[in-house]
């Protein structure tokens, strides 16, 4: 039996290196799948290609290959944040987009040659392909026209259109692409139904987001044109449609949030009555999840009546069978707790994109029979190496009274990952450091599933909290409103509450609290170090805000207008000025004691370079302790494996420093 070495928290010898993360890792992006031959095909964002996005084809047996070109990369960059990359087409060939130039091209995934479909303009970008299943030279996409936006206009002069593109492959007769859609401010999820008679899709108005408020549609397809316009469901700034898409049977299901929760519905095109699927017990969780990217999928129709869907209740999620008929579900065997995409192979069988609370994202194949007896294959893992049990941290969840902040009539949500390493213990009496993670969005969630970052910490001895503080999605939409008009405020408040309830408990060392996260996560970083600088020893920002104002004025269309909402929409117009001015940290250095590292991609179009230097000028102006690292041609998060790499071993460095 091996002896425990006795070293301090934080100093522990960790089997997982930043080398191995760099190097060893991969991120899955998207499936496809051909119904026809049951071939699975996934997006593998890869580190050690600089992040280029592969498509790897998966058969039944588990055999894997590589079917791109390596020189094209298939991700779509439709409002910046990706998704849509892939459709598979009728006759089993890939439709995809090219990230470097935006081109739309077919691949045949027997023999890996491409043909080019539709040559995209400079500025142009396409995704969220849908095939006409009787007709294949009629494609419908998304498309995104930059051509008139600068940085300083593209909140403004970036036009988003529902397009039908001509792939028939004739040289003789030039490609046609014509807008079927145009004049509102975004559009997602365009599909044809079974029969090829009709086209669904969603779409919304400035200022919503896609969890804020959106419209439903359907019209008839007639080549080239949608006749017969009819609204479905949604209602702009009130209800939140997500995810429409066909059943077998010609009936259109989507999640509504106007219970407060997404829930499923359908709807019958021959009555043109919807009708709810609420299965008992879950009223409360959430059957979508918010849009941050184009194309999600967490549902899919299996045969007439049976769905296989995610639940989701207090980010934590399940995949159950909804029997549409009568509203009941039965629970299948699986690990996910966390679920990224769920695609039909056949009436019993899916692909499933997850993570569980033991292993990393995934991707599998799943099948089950008539005794609900499941059988799962994992046909590859984001990790190529395995991170045995005895060093896994276990999340276990908290929820603490709001203390904190302009807000504390409420609760505020947690996971906690203790630290664990079998081959080393602290000193008799000592408690660990504590990292506190709070993540982007600020709309988005933290999940119980196991994260190779966190475990990254706590296999070095270190405690993580990950925070879903108010605005968190995964917990109803009332939930994530309470954040509107505090964003800033109300967040940081609750990370402060859950490291009290932490301390309290005696988990942690109080004394030696950090501070991290990535884009809203970043922004939350910075405003706690300088609204309650005697809670944190040191901060770290990934691409965080650090000048509300100068992101309105450089901000992205997609989330230009939601600033208002989360900042303004408690505030009186003559005091807007003053108010962006006090939610922006880099005014109040002065206040910050807690040394702070800055993480930052060259490229990132989302929360530009420039945030990042104006708070270091600050700091250093004020004689504070702040450092940035530019990461060259990164974006919005780090896709190279040198990014990878260096995050990690800066972080790493960091804590050690001022937390140990």
């Amino acid at each position: 039996m091996s002896q425990h070495r006795i070293a301090p928290y934080g100093h522990w010898k960790s089997p997982l290196t930043a080398e191995g993360l760099a190097t060893c890792s991969i991120m899955l992006n998207e499936v496809a799948v051909d119904e026809t031959s049951g071939a699975i095909y996934s997006v593998e964002c890869r580190p050690v290609e600089d992040g280029r996005a592969a498509i790897v084809r998966h058969g039944k047996e588990g055999q894997s290959k590589d079917v791109l070109p390596k020189e094209l990369s298939a991700l779509a960059t439709v409002q910046e944040m990706g998704g849509g990359s892939i459709a598979m087409r009728p006759d089993g060939q890939v439709l995809f987009s090219d990230e470097e130039s935006c081109n739309i091209y077919l691949l045949d995934p027997t023999s890996s040659e491409v043909a080019l479909v539709l040559p995209a303009e400079k500025g142009i970008r396409y995704a969220d392909f849908s095939s006409h299943p009787t007709n294949p030279r009629w494609v419908i996409a998304i498309k995104e026209d930059h051509r008139e936006a600068t940085p300083e206009t593209q909140a403004t002069n970036v036009h988003n259109t529902l397009v039908a593109i001509d792939v028939k492959l004739d040289p003789e007769d030039p490609k046609k692409e014509i807008t079927i859609a145009h004049g509102d401010d975004f559009y997602s999820h365009p599909k044809f139904d079974p029969s090829g008679k009709y086209v669904s899709w969603i779409q919304w108005t400035h200022p919503d987001m896609p969890w804020t408020g959106t419209v439903l549609y359907v019209a008839e397809w007639q080549e080239c044109s949608l006749v017969n316009v009819t609204r479905i469901a949604g209602k702009a700034q009130e209800e939140s449609i997500a995810q429409p898409k066909w059943g077998l049977d010609g009936n259109l299901f989507f999640a509504s949030d106007k219970t407060g929760f997404w829930q499923l519905y359908s709807y019958d095109m021959e009555s043109c009555q919807t009708r709810a699927i609420t299965v008992s017990g879950m009223e409360h969780s959430d059957f979508a999840v918010a849009e941050w990217l184009v194309g999600e999928c967490t549902y899919v129709p299996l045969d007439e009546k049976i769905i296989a869907a995610t639940v989701i209740t207090h980010a934590t999620s399940k995949i159950i069978l909804v029997d549409t008929a009568t509203c009941s579900a039965q629970k299948l065997d699986l690990p996910y707790v966390d679920v990224d995409s769920i695609t039909r192979i056949s009436p019993t069988s899916f692909a499933v994109v997850g993570s569980s609370k033991t292993s990393p994202q995934e991707l599998s194949l799943v099948s089950f029979n008539s005794s609900l007896e499941v059988s799962r294959k994992v046909l590859t893992s984001t990790a190529s190496f395995e991170l045995g049990p005895e060093f896994v941290s276990i999340a276990t969840e908290y929820t603490a009274p709001q203390k904190y902040g302009p807000l504390t009539d409420g609760e505020v949500h947690m996971f906690f990952f203790a630290p664990r390493n079998p081959d080393y213990q602290a000193e008799d009496g000592a408690l660990p450091p504590l990292l506190t993670y709070v993540h982007g969005g600020p709309n988005g969630a933290v999940t119980p599933a196991l994260s190779l970052e966190i475990q990254y910490w706590t296999t070095r001895g270190f405690a993580v909290c990950a925070v879903n503080y108010t605005g968190s999605v995964a917990f109803g939409r009332e939930y994530r409103e309470r954040l509107s008009g505090y964003w800033g405020l109300v967040d940081v408040g609750d990370a402060v509450s859950a490291v009290e309830f932490l301390a309290n408990k005696g988990l942690i060392d109080g004394n030696r609290i950090g501070i991290y996260g990535g884009s809203a996560g970043g922004y939350l970083t910075l405003r706690a170090l300088h609204m309650y600088p005697e809670t944190w020893a040191a901060g770290i920002s990934s691409y965080g805000i650090s000048d509300v104002k100068a992101l309105q004025a450089d901000s992205y269309k997609f989330e230009s207008q939601d600033v208002d909402r989360l900042l303004l929409s408690k505030t009186k117009p003559e005091e807007w000025e003053t108010e962006l001015k006090s939610r922006s940290p880099c005014y109040f250095a002065e206040q910050m004691k807690a040394p702070l590292l800055m993480l930052q991609g060259t490229e990132d179009k989302i929360v530009p370079i420039a945030q990042a230097r104006m708070m270091a000028e600050a700091m250093h102006s004020k004689g504070r302790v702040a450092e940035v690292v530019e990461f060259e041609g990164e974006g919005h998060g780090w896709h190279g494996k040198k990014a990878i790499f260096e995050s990690y071993t800066r972080k790493e460095d960091w804590w050690k420093q001022y937390l140990t």
